[in-house]
């Protein structure tokens, strides 16, 4: 009996801390959605290679004035040799207002050795641009500006981004397969405080100094604008690497921003020709034939935007249509609906009682709902 009883014991004693374990293991070791933002961060941090394909879309101004620009890219990069990114991207812009008159620009933009080279139209004409030149060129259409930052910036944000700590997450269960694999979608949003120190931290890494006080009000400026987005982050269950990164939001009370990221074919082989020395011109021969000078320019990511550059001269020749070929009478024409892959026969492709046109120039989807690319941002 004695025997017995202590045989009662010891199985009592061993499930006893085998309860103790598991509630350890459900209380220390469940899935904590900050926890896998930082390993995403490390993750990504280590990539050499990715392809993208990415929409951005921005609608801003009121009545007569408001005004969409739609950008769509798809391309590679090459992070295996930081700060030197190498990156080939082919693009396509579409800007849109109420007077039914339409901006479309296409083309590609390489980076090679140091060297930034861009071609518009089907001849590949290119334009290279030397360390540094780039900020100057400005805005190819009013709101479109290309980017431009120095190779030591880029190291260093690289370094900063990899362990910042700037969302607010939360995680409910949604799981989602995307360039097929199993991914967790992660709900985030940019923490005030951290936003605000993360906008610093990019000054002091791109110039190394401290932010004067002009910057700090813009850098206010911009944290505000930043927490009106809302986040979602679809992450390898596996191998926590983002695949698919969506932020949507209204700033300013009157500007919505809709942003649409996939990431694929990671550490994939890489390769990009060099364009056509003899279809290439540089962008300082151009420039000092416009204005007799080069003077130097660096646009800060968190600066005014301004730039020596963006004369009608220097800009990127734009093709326009009219409402000529507009056979639904939607205020888009067949080219913008292709683009936005509505109905160029039906006004109204969704069948919300909205036409096609209104919802774009209130950066809706015109397809279905929430923001222009679907975000989910409802009405």
């Amino acid at each position: 009996m004695n025997g017995r009883k202590a045989l009662y014991f010891i199985l009592a004693v061993s499930l006893f801390v085998l309860i103790v374990v598991f509630a350890v293991y459900v209380v220390f070791m469940r899935f904590e959605p900050v926890t896998e933002i930082q390993r995403m961060l490390r993750a990504m941090s280590r990539v050499e290679t990715v392809r993208e394909r990415s929409a951005f879309s921005w609608t801003q101004g009121d009545g007569k004035d408001r005004t969409t620009v739609s950008t769509y890219l798809v391309g590679q990069i090459d992070l295996s040799d930081l700060p030197a990114i190498q990156q080939a991207t082919k693009f396509r812009t579409f800007q849109i207002n109420r007077s039914k008159t339409y901006g479309d620009l296409s083309g590609e933009l390489k980076t090679i050795d140091g060297t930034t080279y861009l071609a518009t139209g089907p001849k590949e004409e290119w334009i290279s641009f030397a360390d540094g030149e780039l900020a100057k060129y400005g805005d190819v259409m009013p709101g479109v500006r290309l980017p431009a930052m120095t190779e030591e910036a880029i190291l260093r944000l690289h370094d900063l981004l990899s362990a910042a700590d700037v969302f607010m997450v939360r995680y409910d269960d949604v799981t989602e397969i995307v360039e097929k694999r199993a991914t967790r979608v992660i709900e985030a949003r940019f923490e005030p405080d951290a936003i605000r120190a993360f906008l610093g931290d990019v000054i002091r890494a791109r110039e190394n100094r401290e932010p004067t006080d002009a910057e700090r009000i813009i850098v206010e400026a911009r944290a505000k604008k930043l927490e009106q987005l809302k986040i979602r982050l679809w992450i390898g269950i596996d191998d926590h690497l983002l695949y698919r990164f969506q932020a949507a939001g209204v700033v300013d009370g009157k500007t919505s921003v809709d942003i649409l990221v996939n990431l694929f074919d990671y550490d994939a082989p890489f390769g990009i020709e060099n364009p056509n020395p003899k279809k290439t011109v540089t962008f300082s021969s151009i420039y000092r034939a416009m204005t007799g000078s080069l003077e130097s320019s660096v646009d800060m990511l968190v600066g005014s935007g301004s730039s020596t550059g963006s004369t009608d001269a220097t800009r990127l020749p734009v093709e326009t249509t009219t409402k000529a070929d507009d056979a639904d009478g939607d205020g888009l024409s067949a080219i913008v609906e292709a683009f936005y892959m509505t109905n160029p026969n039906v006004a109204d492709t969704d069948g919300d009682g909205k036409s096609d046109g209104e919802e774009v120039l209130s950066g809706k989807n015109p397809s279905g709902t929430g923001s222009l690319f679907g975000f989910g941002l409802g009405q």
